[in-house]
């Protein structure tokens, strides 16, 4: 009886699991196997689908035009938003952390843009870089003749720039907080001890602050990897991967494959692709923190 009693307090874990199981088999991976069985197919997503084995992925790398300037993009946004994003919300918590009054206030004030849809906040924007009625027109006035032409989201040379800099002002009042939220973890005996032995701030800030939140960053870095593979609302909102793939990520060119060019098998390719990469820097991340010691 006892025996029988032991046996199901250990299977009362499993019971507590078996929900979050079927959750994740459904959503999560019973999908990820469709897309890779789908990519071996040709099909416009509406008939009957096509075995063609590997002739997908052949031509992603051999034929698609595209797909190497999406990845590029990619690699550019991503450069982006694991430094510029981290080291402006890395230093304004840094600068609250230390404000006894009207911190909330600041805060608040930073991570607003964050709860704000991307869809509003992308039309917002838009019309801001209209060159008939937005900052044109007020350069115009100022009469700086050279900003006032600019074409923000039609000049394939600052495009993709222009998009990132709108998704860069959604996210970092996020990534501000998360170090926010660090920083307070920190011992403030560490800080007393640095002042008695006369270390400077900026001394205290490479030897206590910033080795105290280092597994903070290192989750954010790799975050911001994945997430800038996996981007898409405000680019093709904004630009639709335009002009002439100038902003073209991955996603976007999935998308259009998907349902404009009506190539659901080589959209599922990409997918596989696009999931390869992020699986690459997250072994990568995984291999830098067991070398250095920390393992996140």
């Amino acid at each position: 009886m006892k025996q029988h009693r032991k046996l199901g307090r250990k299977q009362i874990p499993f019971l507590f699991l078996f929900p979050a199981f079927i959750i994740h088999l459904c959503v999560v991976t019973l999908p990820s196997i469709s897309t890779f069985a789908m990519s071996l197919y040709e099909w416009n997503g509406l008939g009957k689908p096509k075995f063609i084995g590997l002739s997908n992925f052949v031509e992603i790398f051999s034929k698609d035009a595209v797909i190497g300037r999406a990845i590029m993009n990619n690699l550019k946004w991503t450069a982006i938003f694991i430094t510029i994003p981290i080291v402006m919300g890395f230093g304004i918590a840094v600068i609250l952390s230390r404000i006894k009054k009207g911190q909330m206030f600041f805060r608040v004030v930073f991570f607003m843009p964050y709860v704000v849809s991307a869809v509003v906040a992308a039309k917002i924007w838009l019309s801001f870089f209209n060159p008939f009625y937005g900052f044109g027109q007020i350069f115009s006035k100022l009469g700086l003749d050279k900003l006032a032409s600019v074409m923000w989201t039609s000049d394939p040379n600052i495009a993709l720039y222009t998009v990132a800099f709108v998704d860069n002002w959604h996210w970092w009042g996020f990534v501000m907080v998360l170090f926010l939220g660090a920083l307070q973890q920190i011992d403030p005996a560490l800080y007393e001890a640095g002042v008695v032995d006369g270390t400077s701030k900026l001394q205290q800030l490479w030897y206590i602050t910033i080795p105290g939140i280092k597994q903070t960053i290192v989750f954010i870095i790799i975050t911001s990897i994945m997430w800038s593979f996996l981007t898409y609302d405000y680019v093709w909102i904004m630009t639709g991967g335009g002009p002439s793939h100038a902003t073209e990520i991955l996603s976007t060119w999935i998308y259009k494959n998907a349902f404009i060019n009506y190539r659901s098998g080589y959209a599922n390719a990409l997918c596989v692709v696009q999931s390869g990469i992020c699986i690459v820097f997250y072994f990568i991340q995984k291999y830098l923190s067991r070398k250095g010691g920390d393992e996140a």
